[in-house]
């Protein structure tokens, strides 16, 4: 496969991921409203997940066998911990908080852990593009910050904590080339073995009082996509594109929340709030390379063209030479 098919390919995984990710501070709120509590929706996501994805698991035993350990560490990140820790986050700030604070904060863990652990390069394009996520973020989500209390500390850095819970598993998971597939049912199905009996024993269940579709609804959505298609299309773009680039998608979750949530909840969206959504959108173009660089090969390719054309004329052989040693060269970086 060439490497434009996989930039493609790596890119439509990570856009999937993110508009589920986009969706899922909407859809928890539609769940808050229709009286499912955070431990609610915390069962019902691993358990349906797990319950998926335990298959998965037994048609790789030889696999799990020898990554049984690795799965724990990978479930620390992006399974029930995480969940938890979101969950409590949201009694102390807002989901605005969070959908700004911890996408932002696992993009600065990530680039950090790829360029001092992993040893990954990093393009000052693609500096450039994460400086404009960042941007961007920090503009749609300044507004809250600026007219929150002091009391969303607490929350806020329960947030910061899932940015680097999240990070750890993006960094692992490119780190060991765990295949997608059992990366995610580990997650889920250790997230259930573990959580179910405690909430089964421990927490009042809401599941039981509340219509049957309601619950189908939110437990094919927070079990389902959330927990599986997303995980599995966002291992899937850490893979093809790389942990840093992977990484990128998670920026486009608070812009995504927005429109969903104008969407869903008739949030009006304010002006700042629109020039951030665009600076996010071009942070993406820049970090994912297909910005400048799809502009330099077609400046480049026309002006090869008349070499193209006539190829035996000499004095055109020397700029004919000279100009795809600078394709070749742009295509290298």
């Amino acid at each position: 496969m060439s490497n434009v098919k996989v930039v493609i390919k790596g890119v439509i995984f990570g856009v999937v991921a993110s508009m589920i990710w986009g969706a899922w501070p909407v859809v928890s709120v539609l769940g808050t409203q229709a009286q499912l509590g955070g431990a609610d929706l915390t069962a019902l996501r691993f358990a349906i997940a797990g319950g998926l994805l335990m298959p998965v698991l037994i048609i790789r035993s030889s696999q799990f066998l020898r990554h049984w350990k690795k799965g724990i560490v990978l479930s620390i990140g992006s399974g029930l911990p995480y969940m938890l820790l979101a969950m409590e986050g949201l009694n102390y700030a807002p989901s605005g908080h969070f959908g700004i604070i911890a996408p932002s904060s696992m993009l600065i863990f990530t680039a950090l852990g790829s360029i001092f652990w992993l040893r990954e390069k990093m393009s000052l394009m693609r500096m450039v593009g994460l400086l404009f996520i960042l941007i961007g973020i920090v503009i749609i989500g300044g507004y809250s910050a600026v007219q929150g209390s002091s009391s969303f500390l607490i929350g806020d850095l329960m947030f910061v904590g899932c940015g680097g819970l999240w990070a750890s598993y993006t960094l692992l998971c490119r780190h060991w080339n765990m295949n997608s597939w059992l990366a995610t049912a580990q997650v889920s199905v250790i997230s259930m073995l573990v959580y179910l009996p405690i909430y089964l024993f421990n927490e009042p269940h809401a599941l039981f009082d509340i219509p049957v579709t309601t619950v189908l609804l939110h437990g094919v959505f927070q079990g389902g996509l959330v927990a599986v298609m997303a995980l599995f299309c966002y291992s899937k773009a850490v893979a093809l594109l790389g942990t840093v680039r992977g990484a990128i998608f998670s920026a486009m979750v608070p812009p995504l929340s927005l429109i969903f949530g104008y969407l869903l909840l008739d949030e009006r969206i304010a002006g700042f709030e629109y020039v951030g959504l665009g600076i996010v959108f071009m942070g993406m173009l820049l970090a994912l390379g297909l910005c400048f660089k799809s502009a330099n090969m077609n400046r480049l390719k026309s002006l090869a063209a008349p070499a193209c054309a006539l190829p035996n004329l000499r004095f055109l052989t020397p700029a004919y030479r000279k100009t795809c040693r600078r394709i070749l060269r742009i295509n290298r970086q």
